[in-house]
C-alpha cells in the first residue's frame, strides 16, 4: 500500500466520520485531485459536506462542530500515524471558526487561559489565543474519534481501493458501527 495515499484516505475519512459524529451529513469523500476553492493549493483528496440551512446567527455548537470537522483529518492522522502536520485550508477554516468563538465571553476567557504552543506548524495562525485553542482541540478531536478507529480504518481502506465513497455509503457504515457499539455496551 502506498502510505502517502493511505494517509490522505485516513485524513479525509477522519473529516467525514467527525462530521457524522457531530450530526453533519456528508456528500462524498474522494482521493481524486482538485484545486482548492481559493486556487492557492492542489488537494490530493477532499470531503464534501451536505449543505445546511443558512443561519442568521451562528451558535457556539455550530462553530465547535465546524472546528471539530476541520480538525478531524489531523485527529485521524494522530490515531493511525501518531503524528500530523496541520496547515492549509483545514487549519484556516478551524481558525476562522475559533475566531467566531472569541466573540463569546465564556470562550474568550477559556482561550485566554490556554498555554500558547511552542513554535511550529500552527504559527500560521496569527492570533495566539486561537492558536492555543486549536492546539488544545486537536488532541480532543483525536480522543473523540479514538472509539471510532476501526470504522475509520475500514472506510479509509475502502476509499483507498475505490477512489471515492458517497455519503450514503459512509453514513450507512457509521450508523451500523454505532448501533453495534450500543448493542455491545448493552450486553447484546
Amino acid at each position: 500500500m502506498d502510505q502517502r495515499r493511505l494517509k490522505i484516505a485516513v485524513h479525509e475519512i477522519g473529516h467525514a466520520v467527525m462530521a457524522l459524529f457531530r450530526g453533519q451529513g456528508v456528500q462524498k469523500v474522494s482521493l481524486k485531485g482538485m484545486d482548492s476553492p481559493n486556487g492557492t493549493d492542489r488537494y490530493h483528496g477532499f470531503m464534501t459536506l451536505e449543505p445546511t440551512e443558512p443561519k442568521t446567527k451562528v451558535t457556539v455548537n455550530d462553530a465547535t462542530r465546524k472546528i471539530m470537522i476541520s480538525l478531524g483529518g489531523y485527529a485521524s492522522e494522530i490515531l493511525f500515524f501518531d503524528v500530523c502536520t496541520p496547515g492549509g485550508d483545514d487549519l484556516t477554516t478551524a481558525a476562522k471558526w475559533a475566531e467566531t468563538l472569541l466573540q463569546v465571553e465564556e470562550y474568550k476567557n477559556k482561550m485566554a487561559t490556554l498555554p500558547v504552543p511552542e513554535p511550529g506548524p500552527l504559527d500560521e495562525i496569527q492570533n495566539s489565543q486561537v492558536r492555543a485553542y486549536i492546539h488544545h482541540m486537536i488532541p480532543d478531536c483525536a480522543r473523540a474519534l479514538a472509539p471510532l478507529g476501526p470504522l475509520i480504518k475500514f472506510l479509509a481502506e475502502e476509499l483507498y481501493k475505490k477512489d471515492e465513497l458517497n455519503g450514503d455509503t459512509i453514513e450507512a457504515h457509521f450508523i451500523s458501527y454505532m448501533q453495534s457499539r450500543t448493542a455491545s455496551a448493552n450486553g447484546g
